[in-house]
């Protein structure tokens, strides 16, 4: 039985990675061949958007700041609000480190009992820290926003686990540092590196629903091919119909395996859409669902392990993932009675040159993963970011056909789709990134109506060039409707400074008559200058986020 849920796994995630890069290349044409048609009904009153005042000389120019990595920025008005964002991630990480914790106790309790083992204190130590594996790719998960982070935690985890190994030895001669690196290696590294296909930062957001159906689905193959190894009467049928039709039994086998393989895909589906409903109405989270695609692989191979000593052991895995669970159920509902509901939830609007590529996806995921604790954001859908603000609801609207039903095509539409922005944190205490599907012709009024309603506003300004129409049109329209204490312009070696402070100075000078820069003497842009490589950038962006969304 464990052989057959080894393969099952095995196919499945075979089948994960593949299937993941199609759907997701698909789902970025159709987002991007959706964007580019046009919706009639908003046109003209998107138009109105084009029209610019006529210059007034007698206005100040805007002030130039320039922030970095170094640049002292002060800390009053934003101090809560920066402990926050930087602090949340690690109350979340560490809720997940207790019971990653639990889920090591039980299994090895379990291990000593199904192998009849006597309990020693530093073999325990040591199979304990084998099983706490996981929570380390976990805390990378949903704490560490860089690489180095990333780094330091692999590090911390396998110094501790050098330490643990020469204890060990000095208390048993006969054991050998290769012998504790294969243990290691035979509990934890296989259900690592299948991780490591549906983790990728390109196929995260889907691989672990297409993994979730196509284990289904496998089993359903799989099931099929036992069902012929105990009924002699349909493997005579099989042979027979192989031998009327030419078909060789392999071929004929290769079909009722398929045909299990379809017959398993309702369930599959109706899976899918559980989580869909759960999502929706927030049992769930984006997060929470790579979380536990992480501790089930670890505890379904954990418990083909255990299978060895009985079959009843199969099930281990599943009891160490309930008191994973239970552990995080009980952590997160502390963290939110601990948490003042009087807090400000800030909302920011992401704007950016949407052919930055991996540049902007590794921007996005280290601003969310801090962000994200303290409000929501914002942002014009594209297929640069596709991979990483994909929805399950959305996906399955795609998988479906029926995602152009979420692109704003129509004043009704429009409406719609504001009244339905979730400003409301989820169970871990995330909040959501509400992505706004527009038509060629439509962006501009959505983008009007999202400025105006933002507390901080940042812009990805790295490669702007004078053929970034779109972005020439953003920093004019911020211009009009956004207070410039409350906008960040990001930018780099790659950014045509000289173009980008020209259109800002004609477009100050063109400022609608009721732009709130006018209210000023003079305005500050703010640029930042973000590499993506210095230590400390991005707590710097944070804290600087962080004042704009709360000016003194």
């Amino acid at each position: 039985m464990h052989g057959l849920l080894a393969l099952v796994l095995l196919l499945a995630v075979a089948l994960v990675l593949p299937i993941s890069f199609g759907l997701i290349k698909l789902y970025r044409r159709a987002v991007a061949k959706s964007m580019r048609r046009r919706a009639s009904s908003l046109t003209n009153e998107s138009e109105r958007f084009t029209m610019s005042a006529l210059p007034q000389p007698g206005l100040a120019s805007p002030k130039l700041s320039v922030v970095d990595a170094a640049t002292r920025v002060p800390a009053a008005a934003q101090v809560a609000l920066y402990r926050r964002v930087l602090r949340a991630p690690w109350r979340i990480a560490a809720v997940y480190t207790v019971a990653g914790a639990c889920y090591a106790i039980i299994l090895s309790m379990i291990f000593f009992v199904a192998s009849k083992m006597d309990i020693a204190p530093i073999r325990f130590l040591a199979l304990f820290w084998i099983y706490f594996w996981p929570t380390v790719l976990t805390v990378n998960l949903v704490a560490a926003a860089t690489w180095r982070t990333k780094l330091l935690t692999v590090a911390a985890y396998f110094l501790v686990s050098g330490v643990i190994t020469a204890i060990s030895l000095a208390r048993s001669p006969e054991g050998s540092w290769t012998q504790h690196v294969l243990v290691w290696v035979i509990y934890n590294l296989p259900a690592t590196l299948l991780l490591l296909t549906f983790l990728n930062r390109r196929v995260r957001a889907v691989g672990p629903l297409v993994l979730i159906f196509m284990i289904v689905a496998v089993l359903g193959a799989q099931l099929a091919l036992s069902v012929l190894e105990i009924s002699d009467q349909i493997t005579r049928t099989l042979a027979a119909v192989a031998s009327i039709t030419g078909m060789g039994s392999y071929i004929a086998f290769f079909g009722f395996a398929l045909l299990g393989f379809f017959i398993a895909w309702p369930l599959g589906w109706l899976i899918l859409l559980l989580i869909r409903r759960l999502y929706e109405r927030k049992k769930i989270s984006d997060q929470s669902i790579t979380v536990d695609a992480i501790w089930l692989m670890f505890g379904l191979d954990n418990s083909l392990l255990l299978a060895s000593n009985g079959a009843i052991w199969l099930f281990s895995g599943l009891l160490a993932y309930v008191g994973f669970k239970v552990v995080v159920w009980i952590g997160l509902r502390l963290l939110r009675s601990g948490t003042a509901q009087t807090q400000k939830t800030p909302r920011l609007l992401l704007l950016r040159v949407f052919s930055l590529g991996k540049r902007s996806e590794r921007l996005f995921s280290a601003l969310t993963t801090h962000w994200r604790h303290a409000g929501s954001i914002e942002l014009i859908a594209g297929p640069d970011l596709a991979t990483d603000t994909v929805e399950p609801h959305e996906f399955l609207d795609f998988l479906s056909g029926k995602l152009a039903r979420r692109f704003i095509d129509g004043p009704q539409t429009l409406q719609r789709r504001f009244s339905e922005i979730d400003t409301k944190p989820d169970q871990d205490g995330r909040f959501r990134v509400n992505d706004f599907f527009c038509h060629d012709d439509t962006w501009r009024i959505v983008l009007s109506q999202l400025v105006k309603e933002s507390d901080a506003i940042l812009m990805d300004l790295r490669g702007f060039t004078s053929q970034n129409r779109g972005c020439i049109f953003e920093v004019n329209e911020l211009i009009n409707v956004a207070p410039m204490g409350r906008v960040i312009f990001i930018i780099d070696d790659t950014t045509d400074e000289h173009f980008l402070l020209e259109n800002v100075r004609q477009s100050w000078e063109r400022m609608q008559p009721v732009s709130p820069n006018r209210l000023s003497a003079s305005g500050q842009l703010q640029l930042f200058r973000f590499t993506g490589s210095r230590s400390g950038e991005l707590r710097q962006l944070l804290r600087s986020l962080c004042i704009a969304a709360n000016p003194a």
